[in-house]
């Protein structure tokens, strides 16, 4: 009996020994600051933990995971050991599948672990993953305990309300509910106004309350989104109101649960809650339910046939917005969603008739694959006319003021401005004044109204147009003089344009120039700037290379004042001639940002590779390196 126990207690002993694995397959992820990975498999063990990654990306582009990363489990860190398929610290080229798989090695996580993150290093924009479950969940819950009790329930279905037309300071306040350390600090609340464009508002996370708060003044409704930058994702879209202290609430498992749909399907998981207070709340939370429009699609290459002529191309648009029209009526979304969708349809219909013959070039650059390239003479023979612009405006009512309340508020003010749909039905004032108020807002902006200007100001029959210009008139001057003596810019050299460019970097020969065309409503602008300027006390600390920054008129003076003070480098500031001949005719600048990048020779050369942050700040080194 002895002899046989043995072997029994030695097997037993040998089991105990050995490292007792545990594999999960596609974990759980509560949220993500990426669209990019995904975990597919966790393997556990007390050797190891095996992270089975799952990449998506655009095809022949790279990405890269750094040798810092980390799992983060409780109060600890587990570091990378290993990996197999990726090189830690390298760029990795994406197949042209657009998907890839590699495989990453941990420290092992202690066996009762529950969840971890996946940790791309600390910095802002690293990949992060947090809350990967090891227990087998599968579902998320709806999400509204994380609301207050108030706003738990979606809000009663009804029409569309009235557009706010008045002014006022408005205040957003940011509620991030599951907001945890390592989560995004900064958000950028985006607001479409009806007179000054898109203006951005920087939401800066308090880490002890989760929230954010902006205020600004608002002159009408204004759509707006707010974005996560270091996610690159929006958050949800909504309406704000001049005047109103607007909460939003929109919880962070919105960004895991987007992972899971990937995953499993669209109705895998339903969205997070998105909930606002004030004029708009039933609309916010509605439209966030139910995404989406019915949409003339103008900007897909096939929506207009070049070759046709104004009276087919007129008959196609009346057409297809009546086909659309009438399947949002019959469409079973909610009445406030029907009545937004069908305006915004309007909105769109109106650019379509209003700005024909770009969308007839746009079908030409399409079939010819000639993008933005000179369309030949003749190719295009279609001509509008008031016959075409009156088959629109019998359709139904350009100056309804609730047009200000669709998706596509920058393509009926576009609209507006192209043509004077007074002479077309349009009922009302606002079809009139409007695109006055919009010129005279923005002569406010550069401080250059004239008594002329004032006297039409006081003649205009909505009352907010004048208040609205002279504010932003009363803030330009205040905020001019807050910056009177940080701002600086250059006096542009008096020379005919085509030798503007020379002149602007003749001072700097045998150094290397930086030319940043820019302007202040540019989102992805902004951003590159804000990213490069701290290479100037870093990487690219040197004497020999010289930062100039050009925008134009279209930056509102105050605007770019306020921003010029904090980038380091030498401004100008251009005419409408002058940017346009350096941009159309120069070199040839398909938007912006755009760099020129002039050596230590004086040689010029436009460089659109220097998008790219990494390339950019590679690029420079070596050339002060020659």
């Amino acid at each position: 009996m002895k002899n046989l126990l043995l072997p029994a207690a030695a097997l037993l002993l040998l089991a105990a020994c050995a490292p007792a694995e545990r594999v999960v397959e596609n974990p759980f992820i509560e949220a993500s600051n990426t669209m990019t990975l995904d975990i597919s498999r966790v393997e556990l063990s007390d050797t190891a933990t095996v992270v089975h990654v799952e990449a998506y990306f655009q095809p022949r582009f790279w990405i890269r995971i750094v040798s810092d990363t980390y799992l983060r489990a409780g109060q600890r860190s587990y570091a990378l050991t290993g990996a197999e398929g990726i090189v830690p610290d390298s760029l990795f080229w994406m197949p042209d599948s657009g998907r890839a798989s590699f495989v990453l090695r941990f420290e092992p996580l202690p066996r009762r672990t529950r969840s971890f993150d996946f940790i791309e290093s600390d910095c802002a924009d690293c990949f992060k993953l947090w809350g990967v479950d090891l227990t087998g969940r599968r579902s998320y819950d709806d999400g509204a305990k994380a609301l207050p009790r108030d706003l738990r329930a979606m809000p009663a279905d009804g029409p569309l309300p009235q557009p706010a037309m008045a002014a006022g300071r408005s205040t957003v306040r940011l509620h991030l509910p599951g907001w945890r350390q390592g989560m995004s600090t900064e958000y950028r609340l985006y607001v479409n106004t009806l007179l000054s464009g898109q203006e951005e508002h920087i939401l800066m996370i308090d880490p002890e309350t989760a929230t954010a708060e902006v205020s600004f003044e608002q002159y009408g409704p204004a759509a707006a989104f707010v974005v996560d930058p270091a996610a690159r994702r929006s958050l949800g879209t909504l309406r704000l109101a001049p005047g109103e202290t607007t909460e939003i609430w929109t919880d962070t498992s919105e960004s895991g649960r987007r992972l899971y749909r990937r995953r499993n399907g669209a109705d895998a998981a339903e969205p997070a809650p998105f909930r606002t207070t004030g004029t708009y709340a039933a609309l916010n939370a509605l439209n966030a339910a139910t995404p989406g429009y019915f949409s003339l699609e103008l900007y897909n290459g096939t929506f207009a046939d070049y070759a046709t002529d104004a009276d087919a191309y007129t008959e196609m648009l009346v057409g297809r917005y009546r086909a659309l029209s009438d399947s949002i009526r019959r469409s079973d979304r909610s009445q406030m969603l029907r009545e937004l969708n069908e305006l915004s349809l309007r909105q769109e219909t109106l650019h379509a008739i209003a700005d024909a013959d770009y969308f007839l070039r746009h079908n030409y650059w399409h079939v010819h694959r000639s993008w933005g390239q000179p369309v030949p003479e003749g190719a295009i023979t279609a001509q509008f006319g008031p016959q075409h612009y009156a088959a629109v405006g019998a359709l139904f009512d350009a100056g309804d003021p609730r047009l200000l309340l669709g998706d596509h508020l920058a393509d009926y003010l576009a609209a507006l401005s192209s043509v004077d749909w007074s002479d077309y039905g349009a009922q009302g004032t606002l079809a009139k004044e409007l695109p006055e108020a919009m010129r005279l807002a923005e002569k406010a902006r550069n401080l250059q109204l004239d008594d002329a200007d004032r006297a039409q100001l006081a003649s205009f029959a909505e009352p907010l147009f004048s208040e609205a210009c002279l504010t932003i008139e009363r803030d330009t001057r205040e905020r001019l003089a807050a910056v009177e003596g940080k701002a600086r810019i250059e006096p542009t050299p008096e020379v005919p344009v085509e030798r503007l460019f020379e002149a602007i970097v003749a001072p700097h020969r045998g150094k290397v120039v930086l030319v940043d065309f820019w302007n202040t409503w540019c989102s992805p602008c902004r951003a590159a700037i804000r990213a490069n300027e701290p290479l100037k006390d870093d990487a690219l600390k040197s004497d020999d290379l010289v930062w100039i920054y050009l925008a134009n008129g279209t930056s509102p003076l105050a605007t770019y004042s306020t921003m010029i003070a904090e980038i380091r480098g030498l401004h100008y500031r251009l005419d409408d001639a002058q940017w346009r001949y350096l941009c159309d005719k120069r070199f040839d600048i398909d938007g912006i940002p755009s760099y020129v990048v002039v050596d230590r020779r004086g040689e010029a050369a436009l460089r659109n590779d220097l998008r790219d942050h990494d390339t950019l700040a590679r690029t420079l080194k070596t050339m002060l390196a020659e």
